[in-house]
């Protein structure tokens, strides 16, 4: 008996799951191994400088993303949100090449608050983008991808070779090679633009029935 398995992502979501890989990957060559840098590398640093760099990334994501993500949300069409992943994936470029600088911990917790910011634009804008590009019927396979392809399986690609190419080569390298790949997937986004649809679905009110074919903001 023939089993045939029919699988077909649309354009967008295969543009941004692939920039979502990419990106994962690169940033996991170093985040495991972010400690042993920063307590080696910058003057003074202790685990507790790791604490609080990690704290103030994750305060200013928070405070940023929500109400960008809100912002994004009331307004029609989706440049506002292309824009703001395009400058959410410009910091992701300049982030790795400003800690080949650093060396004192105020210069480590003014990035990442600056990559904080940039990962709270490049996330609100990329939810909002592929919750609306996700193909209909298929919801829990494509999310399934983003989880499993764009989070998991790159993470533990990028954390296996991070180790080795530290170990090997010290860490410049790595901020190089996460700035060369951020830099190259950030021209794969140009190819997100044709597939912008212009237009939002109107919301429904709670438990309305859902038309067969919901109109659209102009």
């Amino acid at each position: 008996m023939r089993i045939k398995i029919n699988i077909s992502v649309n354009r967008a979501i295969q543009i941004l799951l692939a920039y979502l890989f990419f990106i994962v990957a690169a940033e996991s060559l170093f985040t495991p191994i972010a400690a042993v840098f920063v307590t080696g590398f910058i003057e003074g640093a202790t685990l507790k400088t790791v604490g609080f760099a990690l704290a103030l990334y994750a305060i200013a994501k928070s405070i940023v993303q929500v109400p960008l993500a809100r912002y994004l949300d009331r307004h029609n069409g989706e440049l506002d949100d292309y824009y703001a992943l395009m400058a959410g994936a410009v910091t992701g470029v300049i982030y790795p090449l400003l800690l080949l600088a650093i060396s004192k911990p105020w210069h480590l917790y003014s990035i990442e608050i600056f990559a904080g910011i940039g990962g709270a634009f490049l996330m609100a804008a990329y939810y909002s983008l592929f919750a609306r590009h996700v193909d209909k019927g298929a919801e829990g396979f494509e999310w399934s991808l983003f989880s499993v392809g764009g989070l998991t399986i790159s993470s533990a690609i990028g954390a296996a070779f991070g180790g080795v190419l530290a170990d090997a080569f010290g860490f410049r390298p790595i901020f190089l090679i996460i700035a060369t790949i951020n830099t190259m997937v950030f021209f794969l986004l140009l190819r997100l633009y044709p597939y912008l649809d212009g237009a939002r679905p109107v919301s429904l009110p709670p438990f309305s029935p859902i038309p067969k074919n919901p109109t659209t903001k102009q």
